[in-house]
């Protein structure tokens, strides 16, 4: 049976959480930071859940009407702020992924390196940050790129900063938050730099920060690169929902740079390519007819001398390769395209470029097409 005694705690536990949620709920609406006390919604959200559950039991145990009622009072308390908790969720996550759509929009057609240089602009204007560093992680080196400090002439630790980081590679190994942001894919809120045992203390000294968020930029499920970001001059906290933006944009920006990457090679490919068919219409006809008459001729009877060099025959396989990769595919394109691996695939290129005593991709190509054209 519950006792008064019991009852006040309970009831005190639920004034505690609404205060709570009020503060974090008004701080929202007013564009501040979170709850003071470092609370988030997500850790009130857990808190009430377990409270509910608590009074539920407690609730199930009672017998006496009065305590049935305090009880079931109680519980509706909680369930109404768990509900108005949600909504802020929705509200908070509606607004966030505007935002992100908004940033991603910004870097929409940039080529690779532009990209780079303008991201941490965008994310300190769109995402509430004032000052963003982005990183390239190659092994275990993390070499920053760029750094942008919003009112940059107005941050005393901006030039420190810039001078630490021009650059300089650092070890992953010297800086245990960032080697667990690459290891585990995922990433971390760190509020209290100086004191946390995960920060490399070096850049922590350098940039003054007082709380800041890292998140990787995955690609092909590797760490690329890395955004550390934070908001000095202002209150200096971050939290539970500025980590949750920064990682979902990260997640969006390795698919935008992955494609920037992907078409930057692309026109490079078709650059290279009409330069060889340019240099290869001042070539000898008559020398590529030769060649096609020799690639293109059916293979000698079993037993018989196989040809090598230029004058080796193309299988009707190798001349589906070509064929594709004429047209730009991938490796894993045309795998898919005749429905075998990456590994066989490969495996007919360097057969190809053997027998076409090529070195790269675009000259198999314009060798390819010189021979083809030439057969006709």
């Amino acid at each position: 049976m519950l006792t008064s005694q019991t009852l006040s705690d309970v009831g005190a536990d639920v004034s505690a959480a609404v205060k709570r949620a009020e503060a974090i709920i008004a701080a929202a609406e007013g564009s501040r930071s979170e709850a003071r006390d470092g609370h988030s919604p997500r850790v009130l959200r857990d808190q009430l859940i377990e409270l509910g559950r608590a009074i539920e039991e407690r609730l199930l145990r009672a017998a006496d009407p009065e305590e049935i009622a305090a009880c079931s009072d109680l519980l509706i308390s909680v369930l109404a702020l768990r509900n108005e908790l949600h909504d802020h969720e929705v509200r908070q996550w509606g607004s966030a992924v505007t935002d992100i759509g908004r940033a991603l929009g910004r870097l929409r057609g940039q080529q690779p390196q532009e990209m780079i240089h303008t991201t941490p602009e965008v994310v300190c204007d769109v995402l509430d940050f004032r000052r963003c560093m982005i990183s390239t992680v190659r092994g275990s080196v993390w070499r920053p790129k760029r750094l942008y400090v919003q009112n940059a002439h107005s941050d005393p630790e901006t030039e420190r900063f810039q001078a630490y980081i021009d650059g300089r590679q650092l070890q992953l190994a010297d800086a245990p938050l960032e080697t667990e942001v690459v290891r585990k894919r995922a990433g971390a809120l760190v509020s209290a730099p100086h004191e946390d045992h995960r920060t490399f203390k070096e850049i922590v000294e350098a940039s003054g920060s007082w709380g800041y968020i890292a998140a990787p930029i995955v690609a092909q499920g590797r760490v690329i690169g890395m955004l550390h970001a934070d908001r000095p001059r202002t209150d200096r906290t971050v939290t539970m929902h500025h980590l949750e933006s920064l990682e979902a944009f990260a997640e969006c920006l390795a698919i935008a740079f992955e494609s920037a990457v992907m078409a930057h090679r692309a026109v490079q490919q078709k650059r290279e390519v009409e330069q060889l068919f340019a240099h290869l219409e001042n070539l000898d006809g008559r020398s590529a007819q030769r060649q096609a008459e020799a690639a293109l001729a059916p293979a000698e009877a079993p037993g018989g001398p196989q040809p090598r060099g230029p004058q080796a025959p193309l299988t009707a396989r190798e001349r589906e390769i070509m064929a594709l990769v004429a047209t730009g595919a991938t490796n894993r394109q045309i795998a898919r395209n005749l429905m075998i691996s990456e590994g066989t695939v490969k495996t007919h290129l360097k057969h190809i470029a053997k027998k076409l005593n090529t070195s790269s991709r675009a000259a198999a190509v314009a060798a390819y097409a010189g021979l083809t054209s030439g057969a006709r």
